[in-house]
């Protein structure tokens, strides 16, 4: 008998053998293990380490790592969408806000940032925003026989008086006389987003394209509303379309590069920045700043 064999005539494991036998057994053990547990990194934990161990609410391998460094660096809307087991980690272990109000807060920060880059862009093209009573359709001959145009003018005079509700009345009457006159629909969409009821407004300006498809001033005045509202898809959609007839727009472009930003669609909005950047424009520092962080942790 030889030495390679024991007494009841089977071979000797050799050491590595039986060393490779226990490092499968563990790295099944530790993969098991990461289905209880998050390993939380990019912040600091109570004994200074560079990361957090807690555990999962139910087992399983989705978001096991959370980099809250990534998730804190995008919109909360977006973090919200793309991590949302992290999201729930951070804010269990207080690294993150939570709560409804919390919720509301950072929604309306994004739209407000998105309000004031928007400024900032037309400003740096060097526009003075129109007021919005600027925009006002009057008839170009009015006459006491047509009666939708008086009313039309009468409802234009009483807005700029500030009498918004005699204005609203005045353009639907406007309206009852001529169901398709479509400067009483914008004036009153003008006087509805004015006095902050939008629902009204977009209804106006989709009078306005269902009757006249090309109305560019309608399609901008309706994205404009469904930005502010958080209809993104919508307001993207207004924005391509309003870009077909006039693909010079280029507060468009910058418009429905913030609305993709706020989607957590960064190449689409890359490419509407490059189509300005292309045109020698400038663009405010701080929407390049977070589109590219945002970016970067994509």
């Amino acid at each position: 008998m030889t030495k390679e064999k024991t007494k009841k005539g089977k071979k000797q494991k050799r050491w590595h053998e039986r060393t490779s036998v226990t490092l499968c057994v563990a790295a099944i053990l530790i993969l098991i293990g990461f289905g209880f547990i998050h390993i939380v990194t990019g912040v600091m934990s109570s004994y200074c380490l560079p990361f957090v161990v807690t555990y999962k609410k139910s087992f399983g391998y989705r978001e096991t790592f959370v980099d809250a460094e990534k998730i804190t660096s995008i919109p909360y809307v977006i973090a919200k969408k793309k991590y949302p087991i992290g999201c729930k980690v951070l804010q269990r272990l207080e690294y993150m806000e939570s709560g409804d109000v919390f919720e509301t807060v950072m929604v309306e920060q994004l739209r407000e940032a998105m309000r004031i880059w928007q400024a900032e862009f037309e400003e740096a093209l060097n526009e003075q925003p129109k007021q919005w009573y600027d925009e006002f359709r009057k008839s170009n001959e009015v006459t006491e026989e047509n009666n939708a145009e008086v009313l039309n003018d009468n409802g234009i005079a009483a807005a700029l008086e500030g009498r918004y509700e005699t204005a609203i009345s005045e353009f639907t009457r406007a309206l009852r006389k001529n169901p398709v006159y479509i400067d009483a629909y914008f004036n009153r969409g003008l006087v509805y987003t004015t006095i902050g009821q939008s629902g009204s407004a977009i209804s106006d300006f989709t009078q306005i394209v269902e009757i006249d498809t090309e109305f560019v001033e309608a399609y901008a005045h309706r994205g404009r509303l469904y930005v502010t509202s958080g209809r993104y898809d919508e307001a993207v959609a207004d924005c391509t379309k309003l870009l077909e007839f006039k693909p010079d727009y280029i507060e468009i472009y910058f418009m429905r590069a913030l609305v993709f930003f706020a989607q957590g669609l960064y190449d689409k909005a890359w490419s509407d920045v490059h189509k300005i950047q292309n045109m020698e424009l400038s663009i405010p520092s701080g929407f390049l700043k977070n589109l590219r962080r945002a970016s970067e942790t994509d």
